[in-house]
């Protein structure tokens, strides 16, 4: 499927990274900076912090008018994240922390002056804090990611499972991990397409990028397909999996491999051979893949 039409076309493919680089800096180099997205957030005692949720019409202007009104009633802003998935909705969902702790107004006057000075707001809701020190969201739910649902797991969770499955099962429990990879691989790989609305080659690297980056799971660069001969090579910095495996001294990844081994099993229609050739795990800069078809 998807690129059966266009295999004898394409002979060899280089994907460039198309990532906030420093010039003349190698990736291996490179530091990105973290994104907290957790909507939760710690304050001190002292601090009164309040969360509003929004559903907001799309009009030029609308965010400079609303943080306007917050200088105007002396709210600082801590945290704002929007909701929206494609340019042509006509509303966007929002939450915000907000500091009243140096505020003339209360939460409940600061929402009666929004929604009556703004008839672009169609919606809001006061979001109190759990406690005297942490507020979270507990309006939006569920989560989710081009148009389906998304749970985040964190560290510490995703490593029980996967040391776990390791330490309980031996190799048994790496070849679980590996075809449990590679059943999402082998599934994802449509979604790349409906995603894209493309099947140009190009266009599905640069969305398995941006969904590898986004999620958290690593970070794709120098993407080498050869479709002639039925062979790929890539690498992935800061695999979130073999980033649990320091100091192992060997290949780490087997999820990761296997989702690496499902799409390219769906995209050169045979199955196919992964090896990681480099791994973080013994002390490589990042971890390389090689992707042979059978």
């Amino acid at each position: 499927m998807g690129f059966c039409g266009h295999r004898k076309l394409l002979l060899k493919v280089v994907i460039s990274c198309t990532y906030q680089k420093l010039e003349g800096v190698p990736m291996s180099k490179q530091t990105f900076k973290p994104l907290n997205i957790g909507r939760v957030m710690a304050f001190n005692e002292k601090q009164k912090i309040y969360g509003l949720a929004i559903e907001s019409k799309i009009e030029k202007g609308n965010l400079r008018k609303l943080t306007e009104l917050a200088d105007s009633l002396g709210i600082t802003i801590q945290y704002i994240q929007f909701s929206m998935e494609e340019s042509r909705k006509p509303t966007v969902n929002a939450i915000a922390f907000l500091d009243f702790t140096n505020s003339k107004a209360s939460p409940e006057e600061a929402l009666e002056i929004l929604l009556n000075s703004y008839n672009f707001i169609k919606s809001a809701k006061i979001i109190k804090p759990c406690g005297n020190s942490v507020i979270f969201d507990n309006y939006f739910f569920p989560l989710t990611v081009a148009n389906e649902r998304a749970v985040i797991f964190r560290k510490s969770v995703y490593e029980a499972l996967f040391t776990g499955v390791r330490e309980k099962f031996g190799s048994a429990g790496e070849a679980m991990l590996y075809y449990q990879g590679f059943s999402i691989g082998f599934e994802i790989y449509e979604q790349y397409v409906k995603i894209a609305k493309s099947e140009r080659i190009e266009d599905l690297i640069e969305v398995a990028k941006a969904i590898n980056m986004t999620l958290g799971w690593g970070i794709a660069d120098d993407v080498n397909i050869d479709v002639k001969k039925g062979h790929a090579k890539l690498r992935i910095y800061q695999s979130f999996e073999c980033e649990l495996g320091k100091d192992e001294e060997k290949p780490y990844s087997q999820f990761y491999r296997g989702a690496i081994a499902g799409i390219f099993t769906r995209f050169f229609g045979k199955d196919v051979k992964v090896e990681e050739t480099k791994c973080i795990a013994k002390g490589d800069p990042y971890c390389e893949f090689e992707v042979r078809a059978s």
